[in-house]
C-alpha cells in the first residue's frame, strides 16, 4: 500500500501532467515528480507554463524564434549561429569551486545553449525571487545564477534573464535586475571570488507577454504545418493563462 507522501506526490505529478500541452508521457517527467512536490501552487503552475513553452519551442526551427526571443529580452541583434542550439530544462549545476560557502548544486529553470553563447533564464510566475540561500543568505537567487552560470559557460559567452508575469507579482526580482543589467562592476563586487567575468554579456528582465506574442509570430511565417500547429496551441494557451491570472 502507498504511503500518504507516494500518494501525494502521484496525485501532484497526474495534476501536473494534465497540464501539459506537449510531451505529456516524456519518461523525463518521471525524474521531476520529487521536484515538483516540494513546490507551491503557484510555483507547479510556473512548471507547466516552462514545459508547455520550451518544449513547444523545441519543436520548432530555431530561426524562427531565438533571434526574436533574444531581442526582446535583450533589446540586442543576436550574434550566434542558430544552429546546434539546444534547450534544457530544470538541470542542475555547480557553483564555483572558489565559493567560500558551499551551496550544492543550483537549479536552473531554462538554458538555451549552443558551442558559441550560454543563456540562463528564471522563470516566474506569480511568485519572486529568493533574497537568501540556506547556507548563505547575502546571495540573493540572481546572484547566483549568475555566478553559477559564468562559471557553466567557461569561455562562452553569458546571458542571464528574468522572465516574470509582470513587475507586481515579481517586485524585487524586477529591482534587482535593474540594479544588475547596467553595472557588471557591481555583480564582481558581490562575486569576491571571482576577479573578473568577461563572459557576463548582459543581463535583463522580460515577460511571459513577449513570448505569447512570439508564438503569434511564428504562427504567421512558419511554412510547416506542425510547427504552426504547436505554435498557435502555445500562444492561445498562453494568452488565456495570462489573461486569467491578471
Amino acid at each position: 500500500m502507498e504511503d500518504g507522501t507516494q500518494t501525494e506526490l502521484k496525485q501532484i505529478h497526474e495534476h501536473f501532467r494534465d497540464s501539459l500541452l506537449i510531451d505529456k508521457f516524456d519518461p523525463q517527467l518521471e525524474f521531476w515528480q520529487k521536484r515538483r512536490l516540494e513546490k507551491t501552487q503557484s510555483e507547479t503552475s510556473e512548471d507547466s507554463i516552462v514545459w508547455n513553452v520550451f518544449r513547444s519551442f523545441n519543436q520548432i526551427d530555431r530561426k524562427l524564434w531565438i533571434e526574436q526571443l533574444f531581442y526582446k529580452a535583450f533589446q540586442k541583434e543576436f550574434s550566434h549561429s542558430t544552429e546546434q542550439i539546444e534547450i534544457k530544462l530544470w538541470k542542475k549545476i555547480r557553483q564555483p569551486q572558489s565559493l567560500a560557502v558551499s551551496e550544492g548544486k543550483t537549479d536552473i529553470d531554462i538554458i538555451i545553449e549552443s558551442d558559441t553563447f550560454v543563456w540562463f533564464i528564471e522563470a516566474k510566475y506569480k511568485s519572486d525571487i529568493s533574497l537568501g540561500h540556506n547556507d548563505n543568505t547575502k546571495r540573493d537567487e540572481l546572484i547566483r545564477m549568475i555566478d553559477g552560470g559564468t562559471n557553466y559557460a567557461k569561455k562562452r559567452d553569458f546571458y542571464f534573464s528574468l522572465l516574470i508575469l509582470d513587475k507586481y507579482n515579481s517586485p524585487m526580482g524586477f529591482r534587482m535586475v535593474n540594479e544588475y543589467k547596467d553595472s557588471t562592476e557591481k555583480v564582481i563586487g558581490l562575486l569576491p571570488h571571482r576577479q573578473e567575468l568577461p563572459m557576463l554579456k548582459c543581463v535583463s528582465v522580460f515577460y511571459w507577454k513577449d513570448i505569447q506574442t512570439l508564438f503569434k509570430t511564428v504562427y504567421l511565417y512558419s511554412k510547416n504545418k506542425y510547427e504552426r500547429y504547436i505554435a498557435d496551441q502555445a500562444s492561445y494557451w498562453l494568452y488565456d493563462k495570462i489573461r486569467e491570472d491578471n
